[in-house]
């Protein structure tokens, strides 16, 4: 008696194996989307900073970078955004009055997933494509991840990345 189909017996092992199968295999894909988070978020900050210089440049005006809050403030922590604006006014500070400044970008930043820190309250793009005050870095670390990345902003303006090490 032959029948089209499988044995209970054959459905068994069949979903045993799969499930083995995924088992070992949602580990690695668990990191892998945590490391392609991780690079994604230091080439959108790498390309933001690359941005504000030239905006700096093509428009002969002061352009802010920092993280910020809710309320558009420069904070080092509790912030939700990476914020952009032209510092018109030079108070260092997103003002949003009739002839202040002007928000250039906005980009969310990711859940806890990531861990973000930077040694300055802000970085300040000059006319000329320098930075003011002192070198600065901005550090990616995702959980669990013994490499993270790291933004280095030189005071000559120019924006780099690498590999840094997280503990």
């Amino acid at each position: 008696m032959r029948s089209d189909g499988f044995t209970f017996l054959e459905l068994i092992i069949t979903l045993a194996v799969a499930a083995i199968l995924l088992l070992v295999g949602i580990p690695g894909l668990q990191h892998l989307l945590a490391e392609s988070a991780l690079q994604t978020e230091g080439f959108s900050l790498h390309n933001a900073l690359h941005r504000a210089r030239s905006q700096a440049i093509d428009h002969q005006t002061d352009v802010i970078v920092c993280l910020a809050d809710k309320q558009e403030q420069c904070v080092k922590q509790g912030f939700t955004h990476l914020l952009l604006f032209n510092d018109q006014d030079q108070n260092r500070k997103f003002s949003a009055s009739q002839n202040g400044d002007t928000i250039l970008l906005r980009h969310a930043l990711p859940g806890p997933a990531l861990t973000i820190t930077t040694n300055q309250l802000h970085f300040v793009f000059q006319p000329d494509g320098t930075q003011a005050g002192t070198p600065g870095t901005i550090s990616l670390c995702g959980s669990g991840m013994s490499e993270g990345i790291g933004i280095a902003i030189a005071m000559s303006g120019r924006v780099r990345q690498q590999k840094i090490s997280c503990s």
